[in-house]
């Protein structure tokens, strides 16, 4: 099954030609290679990231996604910066291109937001975390995964320890990065500590805190229940 944000009723160009680069280095990447049916396997494809960003003229937020789920569990994701040509991709138990960076601030965390919640979140992680904790407001689910790994010289990121998104996304903004994370040993859940379900259309109303590199059940304890956001927002 494939779902996409968008629909297009247009007819394919032929003559444009597939770049098989990612696909041959996930092939060659596999130890345990199992055939899995057709039936099990749907693919997650957001084409514009941060719909917002570009109409502003914030590209640097822009990406583009693709996400393979198997039984509703992430297993590839790919996101592309098409502005920067920068592409990040990896598979569960297989290869990658990008990697955690080499230490996370886990007592008072850098945490980035959505640029539509930023004040609502930032009461919320303050009291998480403290008032000092610095929150960052970017555009896109991408590009906030990215921000918690090392993209290498030259991405145009921001440096954040937690990704913290307080209420309902769609999956196919969030497949992708939640499949990478997975591959690179990090966590994706919602604020509750469930994990997200790929295998249907209904998006994840729970929240969602992504991190990597510290202790997400310890994380998870110290965030406050999402209903105390929404007394606050009353």
């Amino acid at each position: 099954m494939l779902i996409s944000e968008e629909h297009d009723t247009s007819k394919v160009n032929k003559s444009l030609t597939w770049n098989y680069e990612i696909p041959n280095l996930i092939q060659e990447s596999i130890v345990n290679a199992r055939m899995v049916s057709t039936e099990s396997v749907t693919v997650w494809i957001d084409p514009l990231d941060a719909t917002q960003e570009y109409t502003e003229d914030l590209k640097h937020f822009v990406t583009t996604m693709v996400c393979v789920a198997v039984d509703g569990k992430p297993v590839i994701g790919v996101i592309h910066k098409p502005f920067s040509k920068y592409t990040a991709w990896a598979m569960v138990d297989g290869a990658s291109n990008i990697h955690p960076r080499k230490a996370y601030n886990e007592k008072t965390p850098t945490v980035i937001v959505s640029r539509s919640h930023a004040g609502a979140v930032k009461s919320y992680c303050q009291g998480a975390f403290g008032n000092g904790t610095t929150i960052l407001p970017a555009g896109g689910a991408g590009y906030k995964v990215l921000s918690l790994l090392d993209s290498g010289e030259g991405t145009q990121l921001d440096s954040a320890d937690v990704y913290i998104h307080v209420t309902f996304i769609k999956k196919w903004d969030i497949c992708a990065g939640n499949a990478i994370m997975k591959a690179l040993g990090g966590q994706m859940t919602t604020i509750e500590g469930d994990f997200i379900d790929y295998s249907d259309f209904s998006s994840n109303n729970g929240g969602l805190v992504a991190s990597i590199g510290i202790d997400h059940h310890a994380l998870l304890k110290r965030l406050p229940d999402l209903k105390s956001l929404a007394l606050k927002k009353n």
